[in-house]
């Protein structure tokens, strides 16, 4: 998992492209793999006052991202939000994990996720 802030994600995105790009290509190697963003989606696409980079690049950055490399993005308004998504998602990877393990299935009652 890896959690950025919106300036982190742009400088992520320009700056320090190949190195990022390389450690969510590690990532993607993981069966469990998550963007956290903190920051709404619609702060991604509009424009930045802290850089000229266009929003439309990082957005479609995003896109190739999960299409290409398979690792999901969330975005979260808050920082506190994004820590609740994470474990929140952990929790649910443990117990899928759990429930196939003991042979339970991958649902919690009929017609479950």
């Amino acid at each position: 998992m890896e959690r950025k802030d919106l300036p982190d994600l742009v400088h992520s995105f320009t700056v320090e492209r190949a190195v990022f790009v390389e450690g969510l290509r590690l990532m993607g190697s993981y069966p469990h793999r998550l963007l956290v963003i903190t920051t709404a989606l619609g702060q991604i696409k509009s424009p930045y006052p802290h850089s000229a980079v266009n929003p439309n690049r990082i957005f479609q950055s995003l896109i190739a991202l999960l299409a290409g490399l398979e690792v999901p993005f969330l975005c979260t308004d808050t920082h506190e939000l994004g820590e609740e998504a994470v474990a929140s998602y952990l929790y649910q990877i443990h117990l899928y994990h759990w429930l196939e393990k003991n042979d339970h299935g991958r649902y919690l009652v009929d017609d479950d996720l």
